[in-house]
């Protein structure tokens, strides 16, 4: 899966991954992550994720990193949002108030980048890469992310008879916990059956879709 792929599906508006609410998860655990005022949390892949406006309205600092550029100026764009423009390196960097958004590959962040990183929040980033990524990604979410960070996972599990393979991609407990074996802890806070409001599964051939949240320590 390369590069192009994403920034095509937002050229082309196939974006049905993107939710225009907040999720009910972040809702349900921020609580969780036992954060304070001013800190802040990491959201990879961001896309032009309406959880990060919910975040910062909490008074929470944001980091967002999204390759296309069309979605950064549709987040801003669609909440109303001035922002600032600036570069980083390799980024084009966008700023509103504690919000910072990286356009570009989240494989070329540091961990100066994410230095005063104190939780992750990934709805959708795990699931969205193929298993020729989703190592390299793991890997990189541990080497870039501060010690005693917290970190909410949401991941989806099913089985298709039809339609593409992914993204999302199926990732079941195993999987998670194998990806992130090597961090202090990995608590699964919810599993839930969603396949009675997921039509689009549904016609895909799924019998179920087991939503699971995580909590994992860095």
């Amino acid at each position: 899966m390369k590069k192009e792929f994403w920034i095509e599906k937002w050229q082309n508006n196939q974006t049905g991954f993107h939710k225009d609410f907040t999720h009910p998860l972040l809702i349900d655990f921020i609580d969780q992550l036992a954060l304070k005022k001013g800190d802040t949390i990491f959201v990879p892949l961001s896309g032009k994720s309406i959880d990060m406006l919910w975040l910062h309205n909490q008074g929470f600092n944001v980091i967002g990193v999204e390759l296309s550029e069309l979605a950064i100026l549709q987040f801003f764009s669609e909440n109303n949002l001035d922002y600032v423009k600036s570069t980083d390196g390799d980024f084009d960097v966008y700023h509103y108030q504690n919000i910072t958004i990286y356009c570009g590959d989240l494989f070329d962040l540091t961990d100066r980048h994410t230095s005063h990183v104190k939780a992750v929040y990934d709805r959708a980033a795990l699931i969205a890469l193929p298993e020729e990524l989703v190592v390299r990604y793991a890997s990189k979410m541990i080497d870039i992310i501060p010690q005693d960070s917290k970190q909410l996972l949401i991941t989806l599990e099913f089985v298709k008879t039809a339609g593409p393979e992914g993204p999302p991609f199926s990732t079941n407990d195993a999987k998670v916990k194998k990806l992130y074996e090597s961090l202090s802890s990995i608590k699964m806070l919810q599993k839930v059956d969603i396949i009675a409001r997921e039509d689009k599964f549904k016609a895909q051939g799924c019998n179920y879709v087991y939503e699971r949240v995580y909590l994992i320590q860095h």
